[in-house]
């Protein structure tokens, strides 16, 4: 046996640091050290170079997005043998189902354990929503009661109604920078709310549809015509989007539920003041909320497997699960999400049991990295404000690269 530590790599994410420090120190006979990277990095590393297969990672934090093509490379470990032989405490009956869907593959084996949970809500500011004032020249204006978005139409009269620039208050916020996570997600959630999809049934680009073009030229209209998101948001990622709505700079937005815990610090200016509720319903009444989480995973070059699976089955315990609440990510553990310590610490705990009964997620493809390298071309010319009347010059540039992406 070695004296060096296991590796775990994943996401630059400051909760993910400092749950993960407190975890390590919480098995002193664990000897761990973790390498969080930027997104994109981290992307570049386990989906198009060796670090998955040269033996310096023993567990990777990893995003489900990625799993159908690092599956389908057999660059993971399946994990039935350990989950049969020791299996984190409670599984698999402490996870809700789409918390175990992400990581099982078309052979119906298991390679990964949920670490961090999404799903996407809506998040609002219960000071503003609350206040007489604000429903009461609310209500004067658009003729119904001021309360948490049920529909998006809904959503765009009260961004409109808190849009104050000269107060550093927007109404809502995106996050448009260009790496294929929350700027798809947002076209995708646009595309379920109107009943469509992607892919035809055939598996052919469903792009040159129109609920395609209703769905980019909303988002188009949301980040252009509408003036209630910061310009500088299209240079912020999922991060710095959350850390700007607790900075409180807007009103509300739909993203990742786990953001509100950004407000928990007391010294927070939203600390107190975020509320959080289901996404808004699309034109027909449909509700679909994005599902996209983070996995504990062994690569197929790590050269202790076992320990790996050691250091996952700690870090998926009912202990370490609540540490990771109480550090600013996302419990996963249904037993988590029911403690009165954990609930304390964020508004959607409550909330993310019927919400994941939503829950919707990209296509399980192996050709995903390249699908949503189109997507985010897509929608990087969308927020930047090049994608032509109602985004349809880069949604037909997008379906033409699409159809080769699936013919290849």
């Amino acid at each position: 046996m070695t004296d060096e530590p296991l590796v775990l790599c994943g996401r630059e994410f400051e909760a993910f640091t400092r749950a993960l420090d407190r975890q390590f120190a919480a098995a002193p006979g664990l000897r761990a050290r973790h390498e969080l990277i930027e997104i994109s990095a981290l992307e570049r590393l386990v989906v198009d170079g060796e670090g998955t297969t040269d033996g310096g990672v023993d567990v990777f934090l990893l995003n489900t997005d990625w799993l159908p093509n690092l599956i389908a490379q057999d660059r993971l470990l399946p994990l039935d043998d350990r989950l049969a032989a020791a299996p984190p405490d409670g599984w698999p009956e402490a996870w809700v189902g789409s918390l175990r869907e992400l990581q099982t593959g078309p052979d119906g084996r298991v390679y990964g354990v949920a670490y961090h949970d999404g799903p996407v809500m809506l998040l609002y500011r219960t000071d503003l929503y609350r206040d007489p004032a604000e429903q009461r020249g609310f209500a004067e204006r658009f003729g119904y009661p001021l309360a948490p978005a049920r529909t998006w139409d809904e959503l765009l009269d009260q961004a409109a109604w808190f849009t104050r620039p000269e107060q550093r208050l927007w109404g809502t916020v995106l996050a448009g920078y260009p790496d294929a996570h929350n700027n798809v997600y947002d076209f995708l959630t646009q595309l379920w709310l109107r009943d469509a999809d992607l892919l035809t049934a055939s598996g052919e680009s469903a792009l040159d549809t129109p609920a395609a073009r209703e769905a980019l030229a909303f988002l188009d209209d949301l980040w252009h015509a509408r003036g209630v998101i910061d310009p500088a948001a299209r240079e912020w990622d999922s991060v710095a989007s959350g850390v700007h709505f607790a900075a409180g700079e807007a009103a509300m937005m739909v993203n990742w539920c786990g953001f509100a815990s950004l407000s928990a610090d007391p010294g927070s200016p939203t600390h107190g003041r975020i509320g959080c509720a289901p996404i808004p319903a699309g034109p027909t009444g449909t509700r679909a909320t994005m599902n996209s989480y983070w996995v504990l995973a062994i690569p197929t070059g790590c050269r202790r497997p076992d320990e790996a699976w050691g250091l996952i089955r700690h870090l998926a315990s009912p202990e370490m699960d609540a540490i990771t609440a109480a550090e600013g990510a996302t419990a996963c553990r249904r037993d988590s999400w029911a403690r009165a310590d954990v609930r304390a610490l964020a508004p959607y705990y409550a909330e993310l049991e019927p919400a994941h009964r939503d829950a919707r997620a990209i296509p399980r493809d192996p050709r995903w990295p390249a699908i949503a390298a189109v997507l985010d071309a897509m929608m990087a010319d969308l927020v930047a404000g090049r994608a032509g009347p109602g985004g349809r010059t880069a949604l037909q540039k997008a379906h033409v690269r699409l159809t080769g992406v699936l013919a290849a």
